[in-house]
């Protein structure tokens, strides 16, 4: 889709200059030479002013990782899709979803995208790929260093060492974490924040890390080698709610008093969460705040042309439940 700039380019004239004759602004004075080589470029371009934009339905795409068993097990990246479902609908823009796992890049090219949002998470060359599909292009849940793409992240960093200071408030130290392993659609490993800022900040008994599956079952096999080995720590910081649950069950079935004897702190704030026996401490990760703030992105650089990029990272909140002491 071409821009003001590709314009001002052709023409050799102003951004804002071009910008003022296509929106025919009745206050600039400018010469009808002037004004006839700059509509005779965006005719040439084919470029779409906002006001013939805002005449037709916008369509956004959407390029989503996970498949629909996926988002049974964990509702997280669920509730973010609702939100720029949402959103779309609430300011009547048409979204088209495109399941990665299933679908290849070439079926968004079939589509006259405005935009393009990719949500989860994908490794360098997948987000180049995509992003090479449409310059208008925001990423969800996952970083980049390219200068000219859009990222919306909450930032887990700040959680943790916030997760880790509430445990040291309530008198824990010695502290274990479990946590799941992540590969991106084309088989690279992702890195968790979560796990990396606990090895940073945290009083660290490497024999105390576990990585598994981001499963319930996992969670529950591993807590159950934690018992059964007789290392148990006071304290885990768990990386998602779903594995939580697991260790959860481990734990009861050992009748190994939580929080007494043994607290966790989890991340997602999931519906479930709060529901389970005993209810969960948990970091609310804003999942609906993130679908809003990647839709308004998308907006934003569309309606501005933008490009260079932007980053967005949300803050969490630690929702403090029956999983974890009263801190001292």
């Amino acid at each position: 889709m071409a821009k003001l700039k590709d314009i001002a380019d052709m023409t050799g004239f102003s951004v804002a200059t071009v910008s003022r004759v296509l929106n025919h602004d009745d206050s600039f004075n400018v010469s009808e030479k002037t004004r006839l080589k700059v509509l005779k470029a965006a005719e040439k371009l084919n470029y779409i002013t906002l006001s013939q934009r805002q005449r037709k339905k916008m369509v956004i795409g959407l390029a989503y990782w996970y498949s629909s068993a996926d988002e049974v097990i964990d509702s997280h990246y669920l509730s973010i899709r609702s939100a720029i479902e949402e959103h779309c609908d609430a300011n009547d823009i048409e979204l088209k979803l495109f399941y990665l796992h299933k679908k290849n890049h070439e079926d968004m090219t079939q589509v006259n995208l405005d935009g393009l949002i990719a949500l989860g998470k994908y490794s360098d060359d997948e987000i180049t790929a995509l992003w090479k599909l449409n310059s208008n292009f925001v990423l969800v849940d996952c970083d980049t260093n390219n200068p000219e793409i859009d990222v919306v992240m909450v930032d887990l960093e700040a959680a943790t060492k916030n997760v880790i200071d509430y445990l040291h408030e309530t008198g824990i130290t010695s502290i274990g974490f479990i946590g799941g392993i992540e590969s991106t659609i084309d088989g690279k490993v992702v890195e968790d924040v979560r796990f990396e800022t606990f090895i940073k900040y945290g009083d660290i008994d490497h024999d105390a890390v576990y990585l598994g599956r981001l499963t319930p079952v996992s969670g529950y096999e591993i807590m159950n080698n934690i018992i059964k080995s007789g290392n148990i720590k006071p304290a885990y910081i768990v990386a998602t709610d779903v594995i939580a649950i697991g260790c959860l069950r481990a734990l009861n079935e050992h009748k190994i008093k939580i929080p007494q004897e043994v607290s966790l702190i989890s991340y997602n704030n999931i519906l479930l969460s709060e529901y389970l026996a005993p209810s969960l401490t948990t970091v609310d990760l804003n999942a609906d705040q993130l679908g809003i703030a990647a839709t308004e992105m998308m907006l934003e650089r569309i309606k501005n042309e933008r490009t260079i990029a932007k980053k967005t990272y949300l803050p969490t909140r630690l929702i403090k439940r029956e999983t974890t002491l009263v801190k001292k």
